[in-house]
């Protein structure tokens, strides 16, 4: 994955795959401390424990379209090379959620990409699932949450 955007894509995807009607999207960034953290939870399914610990190996899916599952690794391997960390909280029943943390002053740190792009091709293809999605650099923020449109009515997100 050659962007954050990307990584946003496929951790979302994950989540829509485990029923999720619910997805937050999170990047905050902060200059002072030279940090990204990007981060998705979800209510879907979630996972055991022994599942969280398989989530690293790369060859190690619960899909049964193909026998490797290249998301979460690509997405610690990335987030560690840029000086980070990569952290997965799950409950079977409960939800997922995974956590990225880039040093953004560092050079293997990957740019963000286009995440307006993406998050549009969430929306169009997912109307059924709320999201929320918030961005914020030091004292500047984004967010939308889908919830709030369905109430004032608008449920269309292609047209």
């Amino acid at each position: 994955m050659v962007d954050l955007a990307m990584h946003m894509m496929d951790i979302v995807q994950n989540a829509v795959r485990a029923n999720a009607t619910k997805i937050d999207i999170g990047f905050l960034e902060y200059s002072r401390d030279a940090t990204l953290t990007f981060s998705v939870n979800d209510n879907g399914s979630g996972m055991t424990p022994e599942t969280v610990e398989k989530l690293e190996d790369p060859f190690f899916t619960t899909r049964t379209t193909r026998r490797v599952g290249l998301g979460v690794p690509f997405l610690k391997m990335s987030s560690e090379q840029a000086g980070g960390s990569l952290k997965v909280v799950s409950s079977p029943g409960v939800g997922t959620r995974i956590e990225a943390v880039y040093r953004t002053d560092n050079p293997d740190c990957l740019p963000l990409g286009d995440l307006a792009g993406y998050l549009v091709l969430l929306l169009v293809a997912n109307p059924g699932i709320r999201f929320s999605f918030r961005y914020k650099m030091d004292e500047n923020e984004f967010s939308l949450d889908t919830g709030e449109w369905t109430e004032q009515g608008i449920t269309e997100f292609s047209k």
